[in-house]
C-alpha cells in the first residue's frame, strides 16, 4: 500500500476502534475485515501512534483503544461534532502560513459553506491591520471558517460580532472569568488580548460572495511562551483559568455556538444577539480614540448599533463607525 492509501485506513481504523474502547481487536481479524494484510494492520497502528493515539496491547498481540491526541486534524476535531453544516468538512494541516490565505483559495474553488481550515501551526498568521498573529505548534487554535451568506457586504462585519460572542460564551463556559470583547473582534480576559477574529470577504457591489471568519485563539499558552513585546498584554484561556484544557473539545463546542449564532444572523441581523453583544462590551460609556485610515476620531462610546456598529458621541455629534482600531484612553 501507498503512504496515502496507508494514511486512509489509519483513518478508517481509528474511527471503528474508538467506538469500542474497551474492546480488545485482533489485527488479523481486522485485516481479514479490510481485506488487507495483517502487516497493513501493524503498520497503520503504528502510523496512528506516530499521531499520538495510544492503545493498549496484550500479551496476545490483541489491543484496544487508549486514548486520542489533542490534535487540530479533521479526524479528531470531525469526531461526534454535532454541528449541522459548520465544519462538517473540515481541511487540517500541521503548519500553513495562514488558515484565511487558505480558506480564501479554497472558497475561490467552491469549497461549500461551512468549510473549516485548520492547523497546529501558522508561520505568517494574520492580524488586522497587516500585523501578524503569534502562532506557536501546538498550544492555541488557528482556524477560518468559510461562510456564503446572502446578505450585502455592510452587513458583513456583523459577522465579527457574532463570532466574538460565540468566543466569549465558549470561553465563559470554563469558568468565571472576567471575558470582555472589544470591538470589532477582539475577546480579552481581564483586559488582555485572547482571542482575535479576522474577518475577510469577496463581495461585488450588493452582493457578498464569500466570507472568511479567520480565527486566533491563545488557549494553552503560559507567560513565557509569548514573545517578550507580546507578554504586557496578551494572555490565554490556561493562564485564565490556572489549568490546560482540551483544545480539541473548545473547537467543538464554538463550532456549536457559532453555527447557532449565525444561523440567527442570517435570519434576524444581529437583533437576537445585541444585548449580550453589548453585555460583554469592553467599550460601552468609555472614552476613546477611533484611527481610521489617516484621521483619529475622539469621543465617547454610546452604544453598538443594529449593524454592529460603534456609535460614538464625538464634538461634531453622536456618529456610527463600522471600522477603525480603538484605544481606550
Amino acid at each position: 500500500m501507498n503512504k496515502d492509501q496507508l494514511e486512509s485506513l489509519a483513518e478508517k481504523l481509528i474511527e471503528k476502534i474508538r467506538v469500542r474502547p474497551k474492546h480488545k481487536y485482533d489485527p488479523a481479524k481486522l485485516a481479514r475485515d479490510y481485506k488487507v494484510s495483517r502487516e497493513d494492520i501493524i503498520v497503520c497502528l503504528d502510523l496512528l501512534q506516530s499521531w499520538g493515539y495510544k492503545f493498549n496491547a496484550d500479551k496476545n498481540g490483541f489491543f484496544s483503544f487508549g486514548s486520542a491526541p489533542d490534535s487540530l486534524t479533521a479526524i479528531e476535531v470531525g469526531h461526534k461534532l454535532k454541528t449541522k453544516f459548520i465544519a462538517r468538512r473540515i481541511h487540517s494541516w500541521k503548519s500553513l502560513q495562514s488558515t484565511n490565505t487558505t480558506a480564501h483559495q479554497l472558497a475561490a474553488s467552491g469549497a461549500p459553506e461551512g468549510t473549516l481550515v485548520l492547523a497546529e501551526q501558522q508561520t505568517r498568521g494574520r492580524g488586522r491591520f497587516g500585523r501578524n498573529w503569534h502562532s506557536p505548534a501546538g498550544l492555541g487554535i488557528y482556524a477560518s471558517i468559510i461562510l456564503r451568506p446572502k446578505i450585502s457586504p455592510n452587513l458583513a462585519p456583523g459577522i465579527s460580532l457574532i463570532a466574538a460572542l460565540a468566543m466569549a460564551d465558549s470561553i465563559a463556559s470554563y469558568g468565571d472569568l472576567d471575558i470582555k470583547i472589544k470591538w470589532p473582534n477582539d475577546i480579552l480576559i481581564k483586559g488582555k488580548k485572547t482571542a482575535g477574529i479576522l474577518t475577510e470577504l469577496s463581495a461585488e457591489i450588493g452582493r457578498t460572495n464569500y466570507v472568511i471568519v479567520g480565527l486566533g485563539i491563545n488557549v494553552n499558552h503560559k507567560p513565557a511562551d509569548f514573545p517578550e513585546s507580546l507578554r504586557k498584554g496578551s494572555t490565554s484561556i490556561r493562564a485564565g483559568l490556572k489549568r490546560e484544557i482540551i483544545r480539541v473539545d473548545f473547537i467543538k463546542y464554538f463550532m456549536l455556538k457559532f453555527e447557532k449564532e449565525y444561523v440567527d444572523f442570517k435570519k434576524h441581523g444581529l437583533v437576537k444577539s445585541r444585548k449580550r453583544i453589548i453585555a460583554y462590551s469592553s467599550l460601552i460609556n468609555s472614552p476613546i480614540n477611533l484611527k481610521i485610515g489617516r484621521k483619529t476620531v475622539s469621543g465617547n462610546v454610546l452604544d453598538i448599533d443594529e449593524n454592529g456598529q460603534l456609535v460614538v458621541e464625538t464634538s461634531e455629534g453622536i456618529k456610527h463607525f463600522s471600522a477603525g482600531e480603538v484605544t481606550t484612553h
